[in-house]
């Protein structure tokens, strides 16, 4: 195995840490409720070994990684398919066909792989990874009406607006830590989710036929409601302003992991011991 040039860390997590397997689809840049992957203690044999190789310092570079991991995901798919199709083939000529083609696509994918993890500190396709979310800004989003109001401001700031391709958001708020992320990640989880619910409920009322059916659905009308409000009061008083209905996260800053095996971080502990504070004389 070729040394990472920015292994900086090693990090044990269990088989319940959620591992991004390549040729997974990705998630949106843009969703509510992002979470970063969590360790758990487990016994020896589960555990699973990752090295930090780079770190997204913009929601851009974070934009940048996602898309050339969508374009290699889909390459490694092709490439599947295309040795899929040689398995099938009936004649000698499709034999040969089919060979050149998977030939000339892991020529590209091998070289695209190599560029990858030239630009991400030793990254692979070949190996599960992990991109946890270190800062995130909350979002909401703007229309060009709106986006030229806030832009008039005497106060206004330029980084109080990202774009996102052709669309403009404006930063509402900025939380820093894997603890406050991951935090503040499932409250909004918890508010989306329940907030579905009582749509769910209130659609489902007017479908409604006994009187039973409908004091237990105007019942789970109110508590699910109860719970809206409760959450959102949670939401208000960490942040400061209302739970706005339309919003979004993406990440600052987020840290990329890739899986090693327990001889890879034996070797990468042995180049980087830990440093010790000198004894006072």
């Amino acid at each position: 195995m070729k040394p990472f040039p920015f292994l900086i860390a090693a990090l044990a997590l269990t088989l319940n840490a959620q591992d991004a397997k390549p040729g997974a689809d990705l998630k949106p840049t843009l969703e509510v409720g992002k979470a970063a992957a969590a360790a758990a203690e487990a016994p020896k044999a589960d555990q699973k070994f990752f090295a930090q190789v780079w770190t997204a310092t913009s929601p851009q570079e974070f934009v940048n990684f996602q898309q050339r991991i969508r374009i290699l995901s889909q390459q490694v798919e092709e490439f599947k398919r295309s040795q899929l199709f040689l398995e099938n083939a009936l004649t000698t000529p499709e034999r040969e066909a089919r060979s050149h083609e998977i030939a000339a696509k892991q020529a590209k994918l091998q070289a695209d792989n190599e560029a990858m993890g030239k630009l991400y500190g030793g990254f692979s396709i070949l190996r599960p990874y992990q991109l946890v979310p270190t800062k995130i800004l909350f979002l909401t989003p703007l229309s060009n009406d709106e986006f030229t109001k806030v832009s008039a401001a005497k106060d206004f700031k330029p980084e109080s607006v990202l774009s996102v391709e052709d669309k403009k958001f404006l930063v509402r708020d900025t939380i820093a830590g894997a603890v406050e992320v991951e935090t503040f990640s499932v409250l909004l989880k918890q508010i989306a989710e329940t907030k579905t619910q009582l749509q769910q409920l209130v659609d489902l009322q007017p479908k409604l036929k006994t009187d039973e059916d409908k004091k237990k659905a105007e019942e789970a009308v109110k508590a699910t409601q109860e719970r809206v409000n409760k959450l959102s009061e949670e939401f208000k008083k960490s942040r400061g302003f209302d739970y706005p209905s339309e919003n979004g996260t993406i990440p600052a800053e987020a840290k990329l992991f890739v899986q090693i095996t327990e001889a890879e971080k034996a070797q990468l502990e042995k180049a980087n011991p830990p440093k010790t504070e000198e004894k006072a004389k």
